[in-house]
């Protein structure tokens, strides 16, 4: 999976709770109320075509990094795990934000959000590839309950998330 690009990374560091099941939202540091609200997100919109093979689809709460949420993408792209995660400013602003990528504070990321004030996934304001310039139509959204079953899903996302499956 290429794609990467030249972006910053903190390698070498390790998450807090890496792993840790959404069970375990009573001892996290992010509201629990938003936790419940955000236990999946769906990701759409991206228009760098190999990007967005590798980003688009659904992501379940999966543990907490520096006190946010991390969420993992339901299915694995070949063979790699997709995440999104926060990183805060310990190893200095330019690595603060939102990442997309294999695995928490990896040297590998597909995107970067740089809000640090924002307690969950951004939805818009995505660098893709990270050092690139913002992506207009990339979307990270709470999955609306019932919506997936129900068919209510942007015509755009229903594509990506087959295509990526």
């Amino acid at each position: 999976l290429e794609a990467s690009g030249a972006c910053p990374s903190a390698q070498g560091q390790q998450p807090l709770n890496k792993g840790q099941a959404p069970e375990a939202s009573k001892r996290m540091s992010w509201p629990v109320a938003q936790a419940q609200q955000m236990m999946s997100l769906d990701v759409y919109g991206c228009q760098h075509a190999t990007v967005a093979d590798i980003v688009a689809g659904s992501f379940v709460l999966s543990g907490e990094n520096h006190g946010r949420p991390v969420f993992k993408k339901q299915a694995s792209v070949k063979g790699v795990e997709v995440l999104i995660y926060y990183w805060d400013a310990r190893d200095g602003p330019i690595f603060s934000g939102w990442w997309f990528g294999p695995k928490v504070g990896g040297d590998q990321v597909w995107a970067h959000n740089p809000d640090a004030s924002a307690p969950a996934p951004p939805k818009s304001g995505w660098k893709v590839p990270c050092n690139g310039p913002v992506d207009p139509a990339f979307t990270v959204a709470p999955k609306a309950a019932g919506a997936q079953a129900a068919g209510h899903m942007p015509q755009q996302q229903q594509q990506q998330q087959q295509y990526s499956q």
